[in-house]
């Protein structure tokens, strides 16, 4: 068909000509499509006049579609200081497209509350997805924590006690805040090994960032306050965990990977699953960890321990 052709056929004409034109495509939509829509600011609890925020990538989908997710509780590394929420954003969206609903969690910062207050917010993190489930599309038998550094850390703790009476508060009591599983990167397991720490010049005293978590106190001069921070803690031979995946860099001399190694020693030692990767030359918070190799590593294992896959219900 010639231009002048195209320029003397009404508009009728020229749109029953479509379907023979070779440069029209035509797609079809069949009405499984999904995609991550950003919710910002999500408020799952109000503590000491402050609302708590979650930054969620949900699906959206048609509205006769029920499909459920794995869920992704991701927890910010900030030395237990006031974080940067949207930091990790992009690193989510990734996970998301991959078949996950994500949420960074917002914690009270040190500076405003001593330990176990990130813990308690993690716990009320995942209860707050558990049960507003539907709404967000979550499968909530499937709901992973994953943390970084202090958040690897407050990730840890959380995921290990989830079962436990401590270090948790009362709100949404009425669900569980377990997870199938959690994901630690480079994440601090015991403050109280000053070696392992070579960088943090005043590491241990009220002003660091360990200090800071305790209440601004000296974690050696406090051990009452410094040994319920220590993760090995918690994992105990006649105690069911959940799966861990760690990863950690060797040339990281902010939170050496001698904190990592000593973790899965002792998940060893009581019979745990753990799968540990240290990654050769990657520093603290290296870009190492978000390449999409280690998306697929880190993808895998969480669909090794959740059903994986969308379900329609």
């Amino acid at each position: 068909m010639t231009r002048e052709e195209i320029k003397n056929m009404d508009f009728e004409a020229f749109r029953e000509q479509l379907p023979s034109m070779t440069n029209v495509k035509y797609l079809e939509a069949d009405g499984t499509e999904v995609y991550g829509i950003y919710k910002h600011d999500v408020c799952y609890v109000e503590r000491d006049g402050i609302q708590r925020t979650l930054q969620m990538i949900v699906p959206e989908m048609k509205p006769d579609k029920k499909y459920t997710y794995p869920a992704i509780l991701y927890v910010q590394g900030s030395a237990w200081m006031k974080q940067d929420n949207y930091k990790r954003l992009g690193v989510m969206a990734r996970l998301a497209q991959r078949g996950y609903v994500t949420a960074i969690l917002q914690y009270r910062e040190s500076s405003l509350a001593a330990f176990p207050a990130p813990v308690e917010d993690a716990k009320t993190g995942v209860r707050f997805l558990r049960k507003h489930a539907e709404k967000y599309h979550i499968d909530p038998d499937n709901i992973v924590i994953m943390g970084d550094s202090s958040g690897g850390h407050t990730a840890l703790a959380a995921g290990l006690t989830a079962d436990d009476d401590c270090m948790d508060t009362d709100v949404y009591k009425e669900v569980s805040c377990s997870v199938k599983a959690i994901v630690d990167l480079y994440g601090v397991t015991d403050i109280c090994q000053k070696e392992d720490f070579p960088t943090t010049a005043n590491q241990g005293q009220p002003d660091s960032p360990e200090g800071m978590l305790i209440g601004g106190k000296d974690v050696y001069e406090y051990p009452e306050l410094s040994q319920p921070t220590i993760i090995t803690n918690y994992v105990k031979a006649d105690k069911k965990i959940p799966p861990v995946l760690m990863m950690h860099g060797t040339d990281d001399d902010m939170v050496s990977c001698n904190q990592s190694i000593r973790l899965y020693k002792k998940f060893l030692e009581e019979g745990k699953d753990v799968t540990f990767y240290l990654v050769k030359n990657a520093g603290h918070g290296d870009i190492a960890f978000w390449t999409e190799k280690n998306m697929d590593i880190i993808d895998a294992f969480i669909r090794r321990h959740t059903c994986g896959q969308q379900e329609e219900v």
